[in-house]
């Protein structure tokens, strides 16, 4: 029979030979579920994110709102999720939300030229209005494709949709004088003037159309 020595020592050595397995078991449980929660972050952002663009492609702009919202918050620079989260805000009108989601896209990637370009769309938005300042760049695009009469009846509905829109009058007193039309030009010119006495560009084209004028 085994003594009571023996007994005890093979009790003990089982003992701690188990406790060796559990805290190694324990060990690498540990180490999986860093790697496991680090994972899960990324897939549940990707997830969210992937839901939400399905959403936004399906007209559900309310809804696709909220998943981008979850895909940032989870993953909080995640520029692709703020990109459209921005766009998102900006096509349902939400200015002030797409002027922060922007300026969030623009702190991720100062690259990104079309961030910075839809920024300052939705900061003059806020400033001027949609209708008269959507009106005003579609006239600057006319003017810039030398397409003057287009232009002169953009810059006047941007004008009419928020007389305070100064440099609307400066370019369309331009318009007007490369345009032939001098009289006009003077009157344009003036209004602005009125907005910006002391720009001296203003001034100086005001002085070429009253000696056009003439």
């Amino acid at each position: 029979m085994m003594n009571l020595k023996t007994h005890i020592f093979i009790s003990l050595s089982i003992f701690f030979i188990i406790l060796l397995f559990s805290a190694v078991g324990l060990a690498v449980d540990t180490v999986e579920i860093d790697y496991g929660d680090q994972a899960t972050v990324e897939g549940y952002a990707q997830t969210m994110f992937d839901q939400g663009y399905n959403l936004y492609q399906a007209g559900r702009y309310g809804d696709a709102i909220q998943f981008f919202i979850d895909a940032t918050t989870s993953k909080p620079d995640f520029t692709k999720a703020w990109y459209w989260l921005a766009r998102t805000y900006q096509e349902q009108n939400m200015i002030d939300e797409a002027i922060w989601a922007w300026k969030k896209v623009v702190s991720l990637d100062p690259n990104n030229t079309h961030a910075q370009y839809f920024l300052n769309k939705m900061e003059n938005w806020k400033i001027y209005g949609k209708d008269a300042w959507e009106a005003y760049e579609q006239a600057q695009n006319a003017y810039m494709q030398g397409q003057y009469v287009p232009a002169i009846q953009l810059f006047n509905i941007a004008i009419k949709a928020n007389p305070g829109l100064d440099a609307a009058y400066y370019w369309l007193g331009i318009s007007q004088l490369k345009n032939g039309d001098s009289a006009a030009a003077v009157k344009s010119l003036e209004q602005y003037l009125t907005l910006q006495p002391n720009d001296k560009n203003a001034q100086y084209w005001l002085n070429q159309a009253k000696k056009g004028k003439k």
